[in-house]
């Protein structure tokens, strides 16, 4: 139904300008043709355009990594109806995460009419994320980090996620700017995640999750911790963060578990701690900064229930060096931390101010390290619908052989028929389309897209 209301409007103007209802903008790439590498995007607005942003900007990446995760369940011995089925049974927060997963299918299929993927195909490649990261975190605020010019300093090594998924080879740093009054906040993940294993919010707090192990029962409407993270990040808007570890563990610890383990929630000036979890006690438990770590001004998380009292490796010769002298550094814990499937580091200032630096692995390698200024990037007056349209040109129409399309550079081009079947894709600049043989005669729509703007044009084909 909905590849046909498109068509019809493609119908009705020969020309589709997208690119006002797309309230995102991809702001870095870095990408090999295999598309491994990174993007850093913005989205703004209500939860479901933030989602539609999403979807429409990483329409391919997305239907790709669901491809992909329905194999991998077949692979299993189990079926894509059965997780879904299992996935219906789970808590789901915070409720506007279901207003984005509806808005990433949306806005997948208005790019890619061929890919008619649901909520729920999006919601279940977003869970999992539930099953295997397992993980090194460390926090140090005050006397700590006294020479460094930062309040706080949080490290975060993911150490697996080897979950077959090709998709996740592209990292994808998704700035969410929600209009609604909750806080602003970067997810560190892949195309279209908008549940979280390591993320940040305005308030600097970093969150991110450790370990996995399946023991104990599975409760109904038990709330993955993919979505409790998420969660944790975004409920909370009060400006006195000494408040935010005790209200977000209060509200957690109302749900039972789906999946055991540690999450971190590090706020700034050691206000955090780490929330235990597992699926017969739900969150539980709350270990916060042991005072014989460094007299209380460091938190150091692995995959194993600690106590906290110090912090170990990949940390602990550094620490026992830099930490007493107030020597603890961005760069140090960064260095320190060595290269990983993601890393991310954050030097937090003040509530939106804080610098970011992330790299995550690629076959054969990792991305550039990617810096991040929150108060240069977050909230910026300069957005894409602001902006004028891309000009573009396709020449002959009608033709009868082949015609010719001008292009913004870094455009992707994608021919589609009447019923909103893409049947090429091309792309470039000054490119030129000769339709292959067995091609009928008749109207076609070439849609030219950039990571800002789509642009759709008819075009008839008469041979």
């Amino acid at each position: 139904m909905k590849n046909s209301k498109i068509v019809l409007v493609f119908l009705v103007i020969s020309i589709c300008v997208c690119f006002a209802q797309v309230q995102g903008e991809i702001i870095q790439r870095e990408l090999t043709p295999d598309r491994y590498g990174y993007s850093v995007v913005r989205l703004w607005g209500n939860h479901y355009e933030m989602g539609y942003a999403f979807g429409y900007l990483f329409a391919d990446d997305i239907n790709n990594a669901v491809l992909e995760a329905r194999e991998l369940v077949d692979h299993w011995g189990y079926s894509w109806t059965e997780l879904l089925f299992l996935i219906a049974t789970y808590s789901i927060k915070p409720d506007s995460i279901e207003s984005e997963f509806q808005g990433i299918a949306d806005g997948v299929n208005d790019s890619l009419p061929s890919a008619g993927l649901t909520a729920n195909d999006v919601k279940a490649v977003n869970l999992y994320g539930d099953i295997a990261y397992l993980c090194r975190s460390v926090s140090s605020w005050g006397s700590t980090v006294s020479s460094s010019g930062f309040s706080t300093i949080s490290t975060r090594r993911l150490d697996y996620s080897d979950l077959g998924l090709e998709a996740q080879n592209h990292h994808v740093i998704a700035i969410f700017e929600p209009n609604d009054g909750s806080p602003a906040w970067i997810n560190f993940g892949w195309p279209g995640y908008v549940t979280c294993v390591t993320g940040v919010n305005e308030f600097g707090t970093m969150a991110s999750l450790h370990d996995y192990y399946g023991g104990g029962e599975l409760a109904m409407g038990a709330l993955p911790r993919v979505m409790a993270c998420r969660y944790a990040l975004t409920m909370v808007a009060d400006w006195d963060m000494s408040c935010h570890m005790d209200s977000v563990f209060e509200e957690l610890n109302t749900y039972d578990c789906a999946t055991a383990g540690f999450m971190n929630y590090f706020v700034p000036d050691g206000y955090g701690g780490v929330i235990k979890h597992n699926r017969s006690l739900g969150y539980y438990e709350v270990r916060k900064p042991h005072p014989d770590c460094f007299f209380g001004e460091a938190i150091y998380t692995n995959n194993s229930d600690i106590s906290g009292a110090s912090v170990g490796e990949p940390w602990a010769s550094y620490y026992s060096v830099y930490a007493s002298s107030g020597d603890i550094s961005m760069s140090g814990q960064w260095g320190t931390a060595g290269p990983s499937f993601h890393r991310v580091t954050v030097g937090y200032r003040s509530r939106n101010d804080m610098l970011i630096w992330f790299d995550g692995s690629i076959p054969g390698g990792v991305t550039s390290t990617v810096e991040l200024e929150w108060s240069e990037t977050v909230g910026i007056d300069e957005i894409a619908t602001n902006r004028k349209a891309p000009t573009i040109r396709v020449y002959p129409n009608p033709f009868n052989s082949a015609c010719k399309i001008d292009a913004p550079a870094n455009s992707v081009i994608g021919i589609y028929d009447i019923k909103g079947n893409r049947i090429e894709r091309l792309s470039g600049s000054q490119l030129e389309w000769e339709p292959f043989e067995g091609i009928p005669n008749g109207v076609y729509f070439i849609s030219i897209s950039n990571p800002e703007y789509s642009v759709c044009q008819k075009v008839i084909y008469m041979k």
